[in-house]
């Protein structure tokens, strides 16, 4: 699937998703060999284990989300654009993932992608659950909820370096 080509099936939102988690698992795993120190080896060893549980949540969801509900558009398939948008300007995409690796030169420039790929999961998350119905509300505002809890955990290794 492209990544031009959304449409509001909750098959192809969720594959979204788990691309966008398999992205962000990929990176935390090649910038294990390349942080400086145990503890940030550590905390990107949790956060890779965190983005494998949620690739297992997305996959769960499956089709029980209803994307049939769009909000109010100024011309038909705004929403859409936005929500494209999002997807196209996520820092994480499995084919660029080797490009970050790549221009990693210390322990910041990871916790600067790391956080930056944390924000956009939670954009995208949160306009999921405003799109879903209650059941995959409730299941996408506890993957936000663990994704607040990473930011909090490379803050405060920012903090110490």
């Amino acid at each position: 699937m492209g990544w031009t080509t959304i449409k509001f099936s909750g098959e192809e939102i969720i594959e979204i998703a788990v691309q966008m988690e398999e992205s962000g698992k990929l990176f935390y795993e090649k910038a294990i060999s390349l942080a400086e120190g145990d503890k940030l080896k550590e905390v990107l060893t949790y956060l890779a284990q965190g983005e494998a549980k949620h690739i297992q949540d997305f996959s769960k969801l499956g089709e029980s989300i209803d994307y049939s509900f769009l909000p109010n558009e100024s011309y038909p398939g705004e929403y859409e654009d936005y929500v494209r948008s999002l997807v196209n300007s996520h820092i994480f995409k499995l084919t660029e993932v080797e490009d970050l690796i790549k221009g990693i030169k210390n322990n910041k420039d990871i916790l600067r992608i790391a956080i930056s790929f944390e924000k956009d999961s939670i954009v995208f998350f949160q306009e999921l659950k405003n799109m879903g119905n209650k059941a995959a509300s409730e299941v996408l505002e506890k993957l936000i909820d663990e994704e607040r809890g990473h930011i909090k955990k490379i803050v405060a290794m920012i903090k110490d370096l």
